[in-house]
């Protein structure tokens, strides 16, 4: 009897232990539930109070004289302006309002906009609006330069503003649109932020003319970032003229520009207004005059002459009575010389199945080394009259079986190979050769293994593992590489293509994730070559180790 008393009492013991941790471990998950909510109320009020900090920031602002919107901080003194500010006060004033809603800090950035009526920023658009831009330092837009920062009274800041020709201009840049943004945070962190477009016509209804050109230019033809080809030579007419299997992408924008056919130059602008145009750092080479719709076209001789071979800049700017456009430019290239090959491989006999087929595929300038490219698009390659799959990378375009990804498997005999090529300039080229594809019965030497790394320690925990793999006198067989990490398999015949360069007999894996710091690892490669003969040379292998640090 006693006994079972005693096991009663402990199995009660035990059940009011397991109960009170059951519900300390539901005390504690609803604890944090609730945590976890409160967080979720306090970021959501505190996103409502921040937003409407924001309103109010933002209503003030647009209560300031525009020329007096400039950029501010309050963590800074005098919010980053000086003492005799004379909006001061209105900043005070919204420093204290948001510090009585616990926000510590507000900042006002202000970027300059003006209409992109040259469209300088390429997008075929002259109504957009882009960012002042003063990529050289100079104080002054690259494209309006009446729109710039000028200390015109000499106090070595620019916050005041003067008049010229009767109207209020702005020592900043003067374009009456400006974005401002404006950031609220609370213990250095950003809670909150909105961007608005501020004018001064806008909010003020002065319409005081601003310091952007008041002219627009668009110049359609060229296109930036075009290429620019002549045809003055016969060999040049030749190139242009080589017929090829595969057309050019519609998508490629080039241009003649020679002396029998000078580059045209066309847009528009302001009706009658004449066109400006310069190359590079020319003064004015031609003017050509827009008609009463605004549009312009010409051929100037003298902007195709001062082209050089390689980059060039085309510049005009629409001028009408005492007014101008800002500066259209566009980026060109003119390629005077057609694409080479300078290189074929393999030649003569190849004592092997499984030889890299390539044709070394450039374009050189005659003065230059900026050209308009090889064009992938137009590459074709053909093995004794068939068009077979390659693949081409800035350089060599190889034979790659479309199957296996990597050289093809060949039957002994005599081929003939032929590459067809082109530039974006429009150039074309073509190149011939032959080999033969002979492998011997016997090979006393067996596959060539070396460059092994990592070996000792890994240069990093992710290390790429590599091992050239060669036979010189029959060949390696593609699909009999195998490398193994740590006793796995990581390359094989089902993923050489991709882990395999013929052209440099390597063969390469990065593993998918880091290793672990200090840890060892082994890594084994096993290849065999084309003869058949001795049987005990056909297959090498050999493994080695590295440490990670």
């Amino acid at each position: 009897m006693k006994a079972r008393g005693a096991r009663r009492r402990g199995s009660t013991l035990l059940e009011t232990m397991l109960a009170i941790l059951i519900m300390t471990t539901v005390g504690l998950a609803l604890l944090a539930m609730v945590q976890k909510s409160l967080a979720v109320s306090l970021k959501a009020r505190e996103q409502m109070s921040c937003s409407r900090m924001v309103q109010t920031g933002f209503s003030r602002i647009k209560n300031l004289d525009f020329y007096y919107l400039f950029a501010a901080d309050s963590s800074l003194s005098n919010h980053g302006l000086w003492a005799a500010y004379p909006y001061k006060a209105v900043l005070d004033g919204l420093q204290a309002t948001l510090a009585a809603s616990r926000f510590d800090r507000f900042r006002v950035q202000v970027t300059f906009m003006r209409r992109d009526i040259s469209d300088a920023n390429g997008d075929g658009r002259t109504s957009d609006l882009i960012q002042f831009t003063d990529n050289n330092s100079d104080n002054a837009d690259d494209y309006d330069t009446g729109i710039r920062y000028f200390d015109q009274n000499g106090d070595l800041d620019f916050y005041d503003t003067y008049v010229s020709g009767g109207r209020t201009v702005a020592e900043q840049p003067d374009t009456h649109i400006k974005k401002v943004t404006f950031d609220v945070f609370r213990r250095g962190r950003l809670v909150c932020s909105q961007t608005e477009l501020v004018s001064l016509e806008g909010f003020s209804g002065d319409v005081n003319p601003s310091s952007e050109a008041s002219l627009a230019l668009l110049v359609s033809t060229p296109s930036n970032n075009a290429f620019l080809y002549a045809l003055d030579t016969a060999g040049r007419v030749s190139a242009w003229n080589l017929p090829i299997a595969k057309a050019y992408p519609s998508d490629i924008l080039r241009y003649r520009a020679d002396a029998v056919s000078p580059l045209l130059v066309s847009g528009e602008t302001d009706p009658l207004a004449a066109v400006n145009l310069y190359v590079n750092s020319s003064g004015i080479l031609a003017s050509p005059a827009a008609d009463m719709s605004g549009a312009f076209s010409a051929s100037p001789a003298a902007v195709t002459a001062a082209l050089a071979e390689g980059a060039d800049a085309l510049r005009g700017q629409a001028v009408k009575d005492a007014y101008t456009s800002p500066i259209a430019a566009r980026a060109l290239i003119l390629d005077l010389k057609a694409p080479v090959s300078t290189g074929t491989t393999p030649s003569g006999t190849v004592p092997t199945r499984s030889p890299y087929v390539s044709a070394l595929l450039s374009d050189p300038g005659i003065s230059t080394s900026v050209t308009s490219g090889i064009c992938p698009d137009v590459v074709t390659l053909r093995i004794n009259g068939v068009e077979v799959n390659h693949s081409y990378s800035q350089g060599p375009a190889v034979w790659i079986d479309s199957t296996t990804g990597t050289v093809p498997v060949l039957d002994t005999g005599t081929y003939t190979a032929v590459v067809e090529f082109g530039d974006y300039a429009g150039y074309k080229a073509s190149a011939t050769w032959t080999f033969t594809v002979e492998v011997p019965d016997t090979d006393n030497s067996a596959p060539a293994i070396a460059q092994k790394s990592p070996i000792g320690m890994a240069p990093s925990t992710l290390p790429e593992i590599s091992v050239k793999v060669f036979d010189n006198q029959s060949g390696i067989i593609p699909a009999s590489i195998v490398l193994k990490l740590d006793g796995a398999v990581v390359v094989d015949a089902s993923n050489i293509g991709s882990r395999y360069d013929a052209g440099a007999d390597r063969v390469f894996y990065t593993p998918g994730g880091a290793f672990a710091p200090g840890s060892a690892h082994t890594v084994e490669v096993t290849a065999s070559h084309w003869a058949n003969d001795p049987l005990d040379k056909v297959t090498s292998s050999e493994a080695w180790d590295f440490t990670v640090p």
